[in-house]
């Protein structure tokens, strides 16, 4: 008898750049990212939320409102991808996400802190880009009874070897905290965005919690607020293990900047570091 098969499409946000070519710092300077996410929806009915975001795209595509805007018709093709995206896609495919039921989204915020990613990371952006994958699946890959299919967006740097490794770990550690452990069956592989709509909506909705946390702008966030089903603070060290918590529920234990350490764009450089 063959397994039900689960989706899980995992999205990123920013990089996890902290030096350029020759060694140079980019922390300080104009156009370093402070922050990376990793997000990640989980699907057992893919068919019907692949179709919906689909059905829309073709319908904007073929509406002369819509199909005019400079994103829509970029000569290299246009899939929904909130950056990139005009006001008016934006509002639309916001609408089709609120009103789609289906998925659960689980969403890792990665603080780049230069000391954490010397002394943890090893100076390696794959090393701090795998640990988020890390934890991002931990405890989502819980049911020896299914086939979990895992998707990773297709970006450099990124490779299904290296994804392989995050998941074993991830099930090792999970299976520690077992009383018995059990067999996961998967199979993992990149693929591209532009081919994947179910990408499209995990890409929405850290593109909300990004301008959120970036921007002060809680609009499209709070729009989508029952959307997220974790946002886990990854590096609020200041956060963790106290009477206060860095994994955030929407009902629970609402994600608040107000709740959360200050979010700063210098890496966490401490003056007297030698770093």
């Amino acid at each position: 008898m063959d397994k039900k098969k689960v989706y899980l499409f995992i999205d990123e946000s920013g990089d996890a750049s902290f030096y350029a070519k020759k060694n140079r710092l980019l922390v300080g300077t104009d156009g370093f990212q402070s922050l990376l996410l990793l997000g990640l929806i989980v699907l057992e009915e893919k068919k019907e939320i692949h179709k919906k975001v689909n059905d829309l795209q073709e319908e904007i595509k073929n509406d002369s409102l819509y199909n005019s805007l400079k994103c829509v018709s970029n000569p290299k093709g246009w899939y929904f991808h909130a950056r990139n995206d005009q006001p008016e896609i934006r509002t639309k495919f916001i609408e089709l996400i609120r009103k789609t039921d289906g998925f659960k989204s689980y969403i890792v915020i990665g603080r780049k802190r230069l000391d954490l990613f010397h002394k943890k990371h090893n100076k390696s952006e794959s090393e701090f880009y795998f640990d988020m994958v890390y934890h991002l699946l931990k405890d989502r890959l819980n049911n020896s009874t299914v086939f979990y299919q895992i998707l990773l967006s297709t970006r450099a740097g990124n490779s299904a070897e290296k994804l392989k490794e995050a998941i074993e770990k991830a099930i090792e550690r999970d299976n520690k905290k077992r009383k018995q452990p059990i067999t996961i069956h998967y199979d993992c592989r990149t693929i591209p965005s532009n081919i994947t709509p179910e990408l499209s909506i995990i890409d929405y909705l850290m593109w909300s919690l990004q301008r959120y946390i970036l921007l002060k702008d809680s609009r499209f966030y709070n729009s989508l607020l029952n959307k997220f089903n974790l946002i886990i603070d990854l590096y609020d060290f200041e956060k963790f293990g106290s009477k206060s918590s860095n994994y955030y529920h929407p009902k629970k234990n609402k994600f608040e900047l107000e709740k959360a350490s200050e979010f700063r764009i210098d890496g966490y450089i401490n003056k007297k570091s030698n770093l």
